[in-house]
């Protein structure tokens, strides 16, 4: 694996928090912004109702996709990230380590679980102890940087394609 490429897929990762997951099933292809905290292994964690079509597509396919990008006012500033792999909800014993990682990443979120202010904060506060929590475990991550040069690109592959 290189060493310099996922360096550079960690910063990109750690530098932004929403990722633009694509997925697939009975009603079509869908995309749905999501905030996302990453672990050490590159996987993305994230909070999503099963029951919106995401969530639907999520528990039926168990594969999904999804965009990072910085924002950008021109082609020549287009730079994010390109990821394609399996997703599964969290289990219950997981819960702990992966909410964990989630909250690091937002410590307002985590302000508003651990000391809510008002009525409205309480109720998110429940949501977010019952909410589910999904790992997108990459296959391949594809790092696009047209500062580089146009089109430029390099790919990690965590397992085997297929």
């Amino acid at each position: 694996m290189s060493e310099p490429l996922r360096a550079r897929i960690e910063q990109m990762l750690r530098a932004h928090g929403v990722a633009t997951l694509a997925t697939s099933g009975p009603e079509g292809p869908w995309a749905a912004a999501v905030f996302y905290a990453s672990d050490q292994d590159l996987n993305l964690v994230f909070v999503t109702d099963p029951g919106t079509r995401h969530g639907r597509d999520l528990a039926a396919g168990g594969r999904a996709a999804a965009a990072i990008h910085a924002q950008a006012s021109g082609w020549s500033e287009i730079r994010g990230l390109q990821i394609e792999g399996a997703v599964r909800q969290v289990a219950a014993a997981g819960r702990p380590a992966a909410l964990a990682i989630y909250l690091e990443k937002f410590p307002e979120i985590r302000r508003v679980s651990e000391a809510p202010r008002d009525d409205a904060e309480r109720g998110l506060q429940r949501r977010l102890a019952s909410i589910a929590l999904w790992r997108l475990a990459p296959a391949m991550i594809r790092v696009i940087d047209n500062r580089e040069r146009f089109g430029w690109k390099q790919e990690l592959r965590l397992t085997a394609p297929g």
